[in-house]
């Protein structure tokens, strides 16, 4: 045998061996499928916990319905913001303390034997915030006048507004004509002083409870008191 034959009798061995490794391998297979590629070993993922059950997390709101419609006198005091704030100094500093509380509310009723004027009565209790805000140019005040007992029905009941909590009359009426804190220190022109206006009588009844009253500070002029 030449080694040309010896040569060629090798590579058709090997072509041979191929095949049969080729057609032992297809028989383990269904036909037209296709090996998947060598998986490795993933881990088992570990089961999650159960959460709780949700809660209801929701913020209570305060029931201001109540509030709102609550039986009572209530309103505002508003002056313009060019007065300034209340001031017993001359109006080098504001009276922080005082700048809603300088003005007092007052809800009365006459008492008395028929036929005279009888004498007014203070009833019910008032409040006021102690600092203003500023709204369309105004300094406003919010006050309210109520007690734990009902206020007087079907009577009629004068409410009113001044400037002046002080038991002294000077530093009263440092309120009433002084300069105030603001810019050139705001003062009622010679011959004027601040009023509040807006005052009223009103009745409280069984179905209508609640009345709004709102005051406004003026400047007017003094008036001379009768000889």
């Amino acid at each position: 045998m030449s080694r040309l034959e010896h040569k060629v009798l090798l590579a058709i061995s090997a072509v041979l061996l191929l095949s049969s490794a080729f057609t032992a391998n297809a028989q383990d297979q269904p036909p037209g499928s296709v090996r998947p590629p060598r998986s490795t070993a993933t881990p088992t993922p570990t089961p999650a916990k159960s959460l709780p059950p949700l809660t209801n997390t929701r913020t209570r709101i305060r029931d201001t319905g109540k509030t709102q419609f609550a039986p009572g006198i209530f309103g505002v005091i508003r002056w313009k913001a060019e007065y300034g704030l209340p001031s017993t100094d001359g109006g080098r500093t504001p009276n922080k303390a005082l700048n809603c509380t300088a003005f007092r509310v007052e809800a009365t009723i006459q008492e008395g034997a028929p036929g005279n004027f009888g004498q007014a009565n203070s009833v019910g209790y008032w409040t006021v915030q102690n600092e203003p805000t500023e709204e369309d140019g105004y300094y406003v005040c919010r006050y309210s006048i109520t007690d734990r007992n009902p206020l007087p029905h079907n009577r009629l009941i004068k409410v009113s507004a001044f400037l002046g909590p002080f038991a002294s009359t000077e530093l009263n009426q440092a309120l009433i004509t002084g300069a105030w804190f603001g810019g050139g220190g705001p003062t009622p022109p010679p011959g004027n002083q601040r009023v509040v206006i807006g005052g009223r009588g009103i009745t409280l009844t069984d179905s209508a409870s609640r009345v709004t009253v709102d005051f406004e500070m003026l400047y007017r002029p003094v008036t001379s008191a009768p000889r």
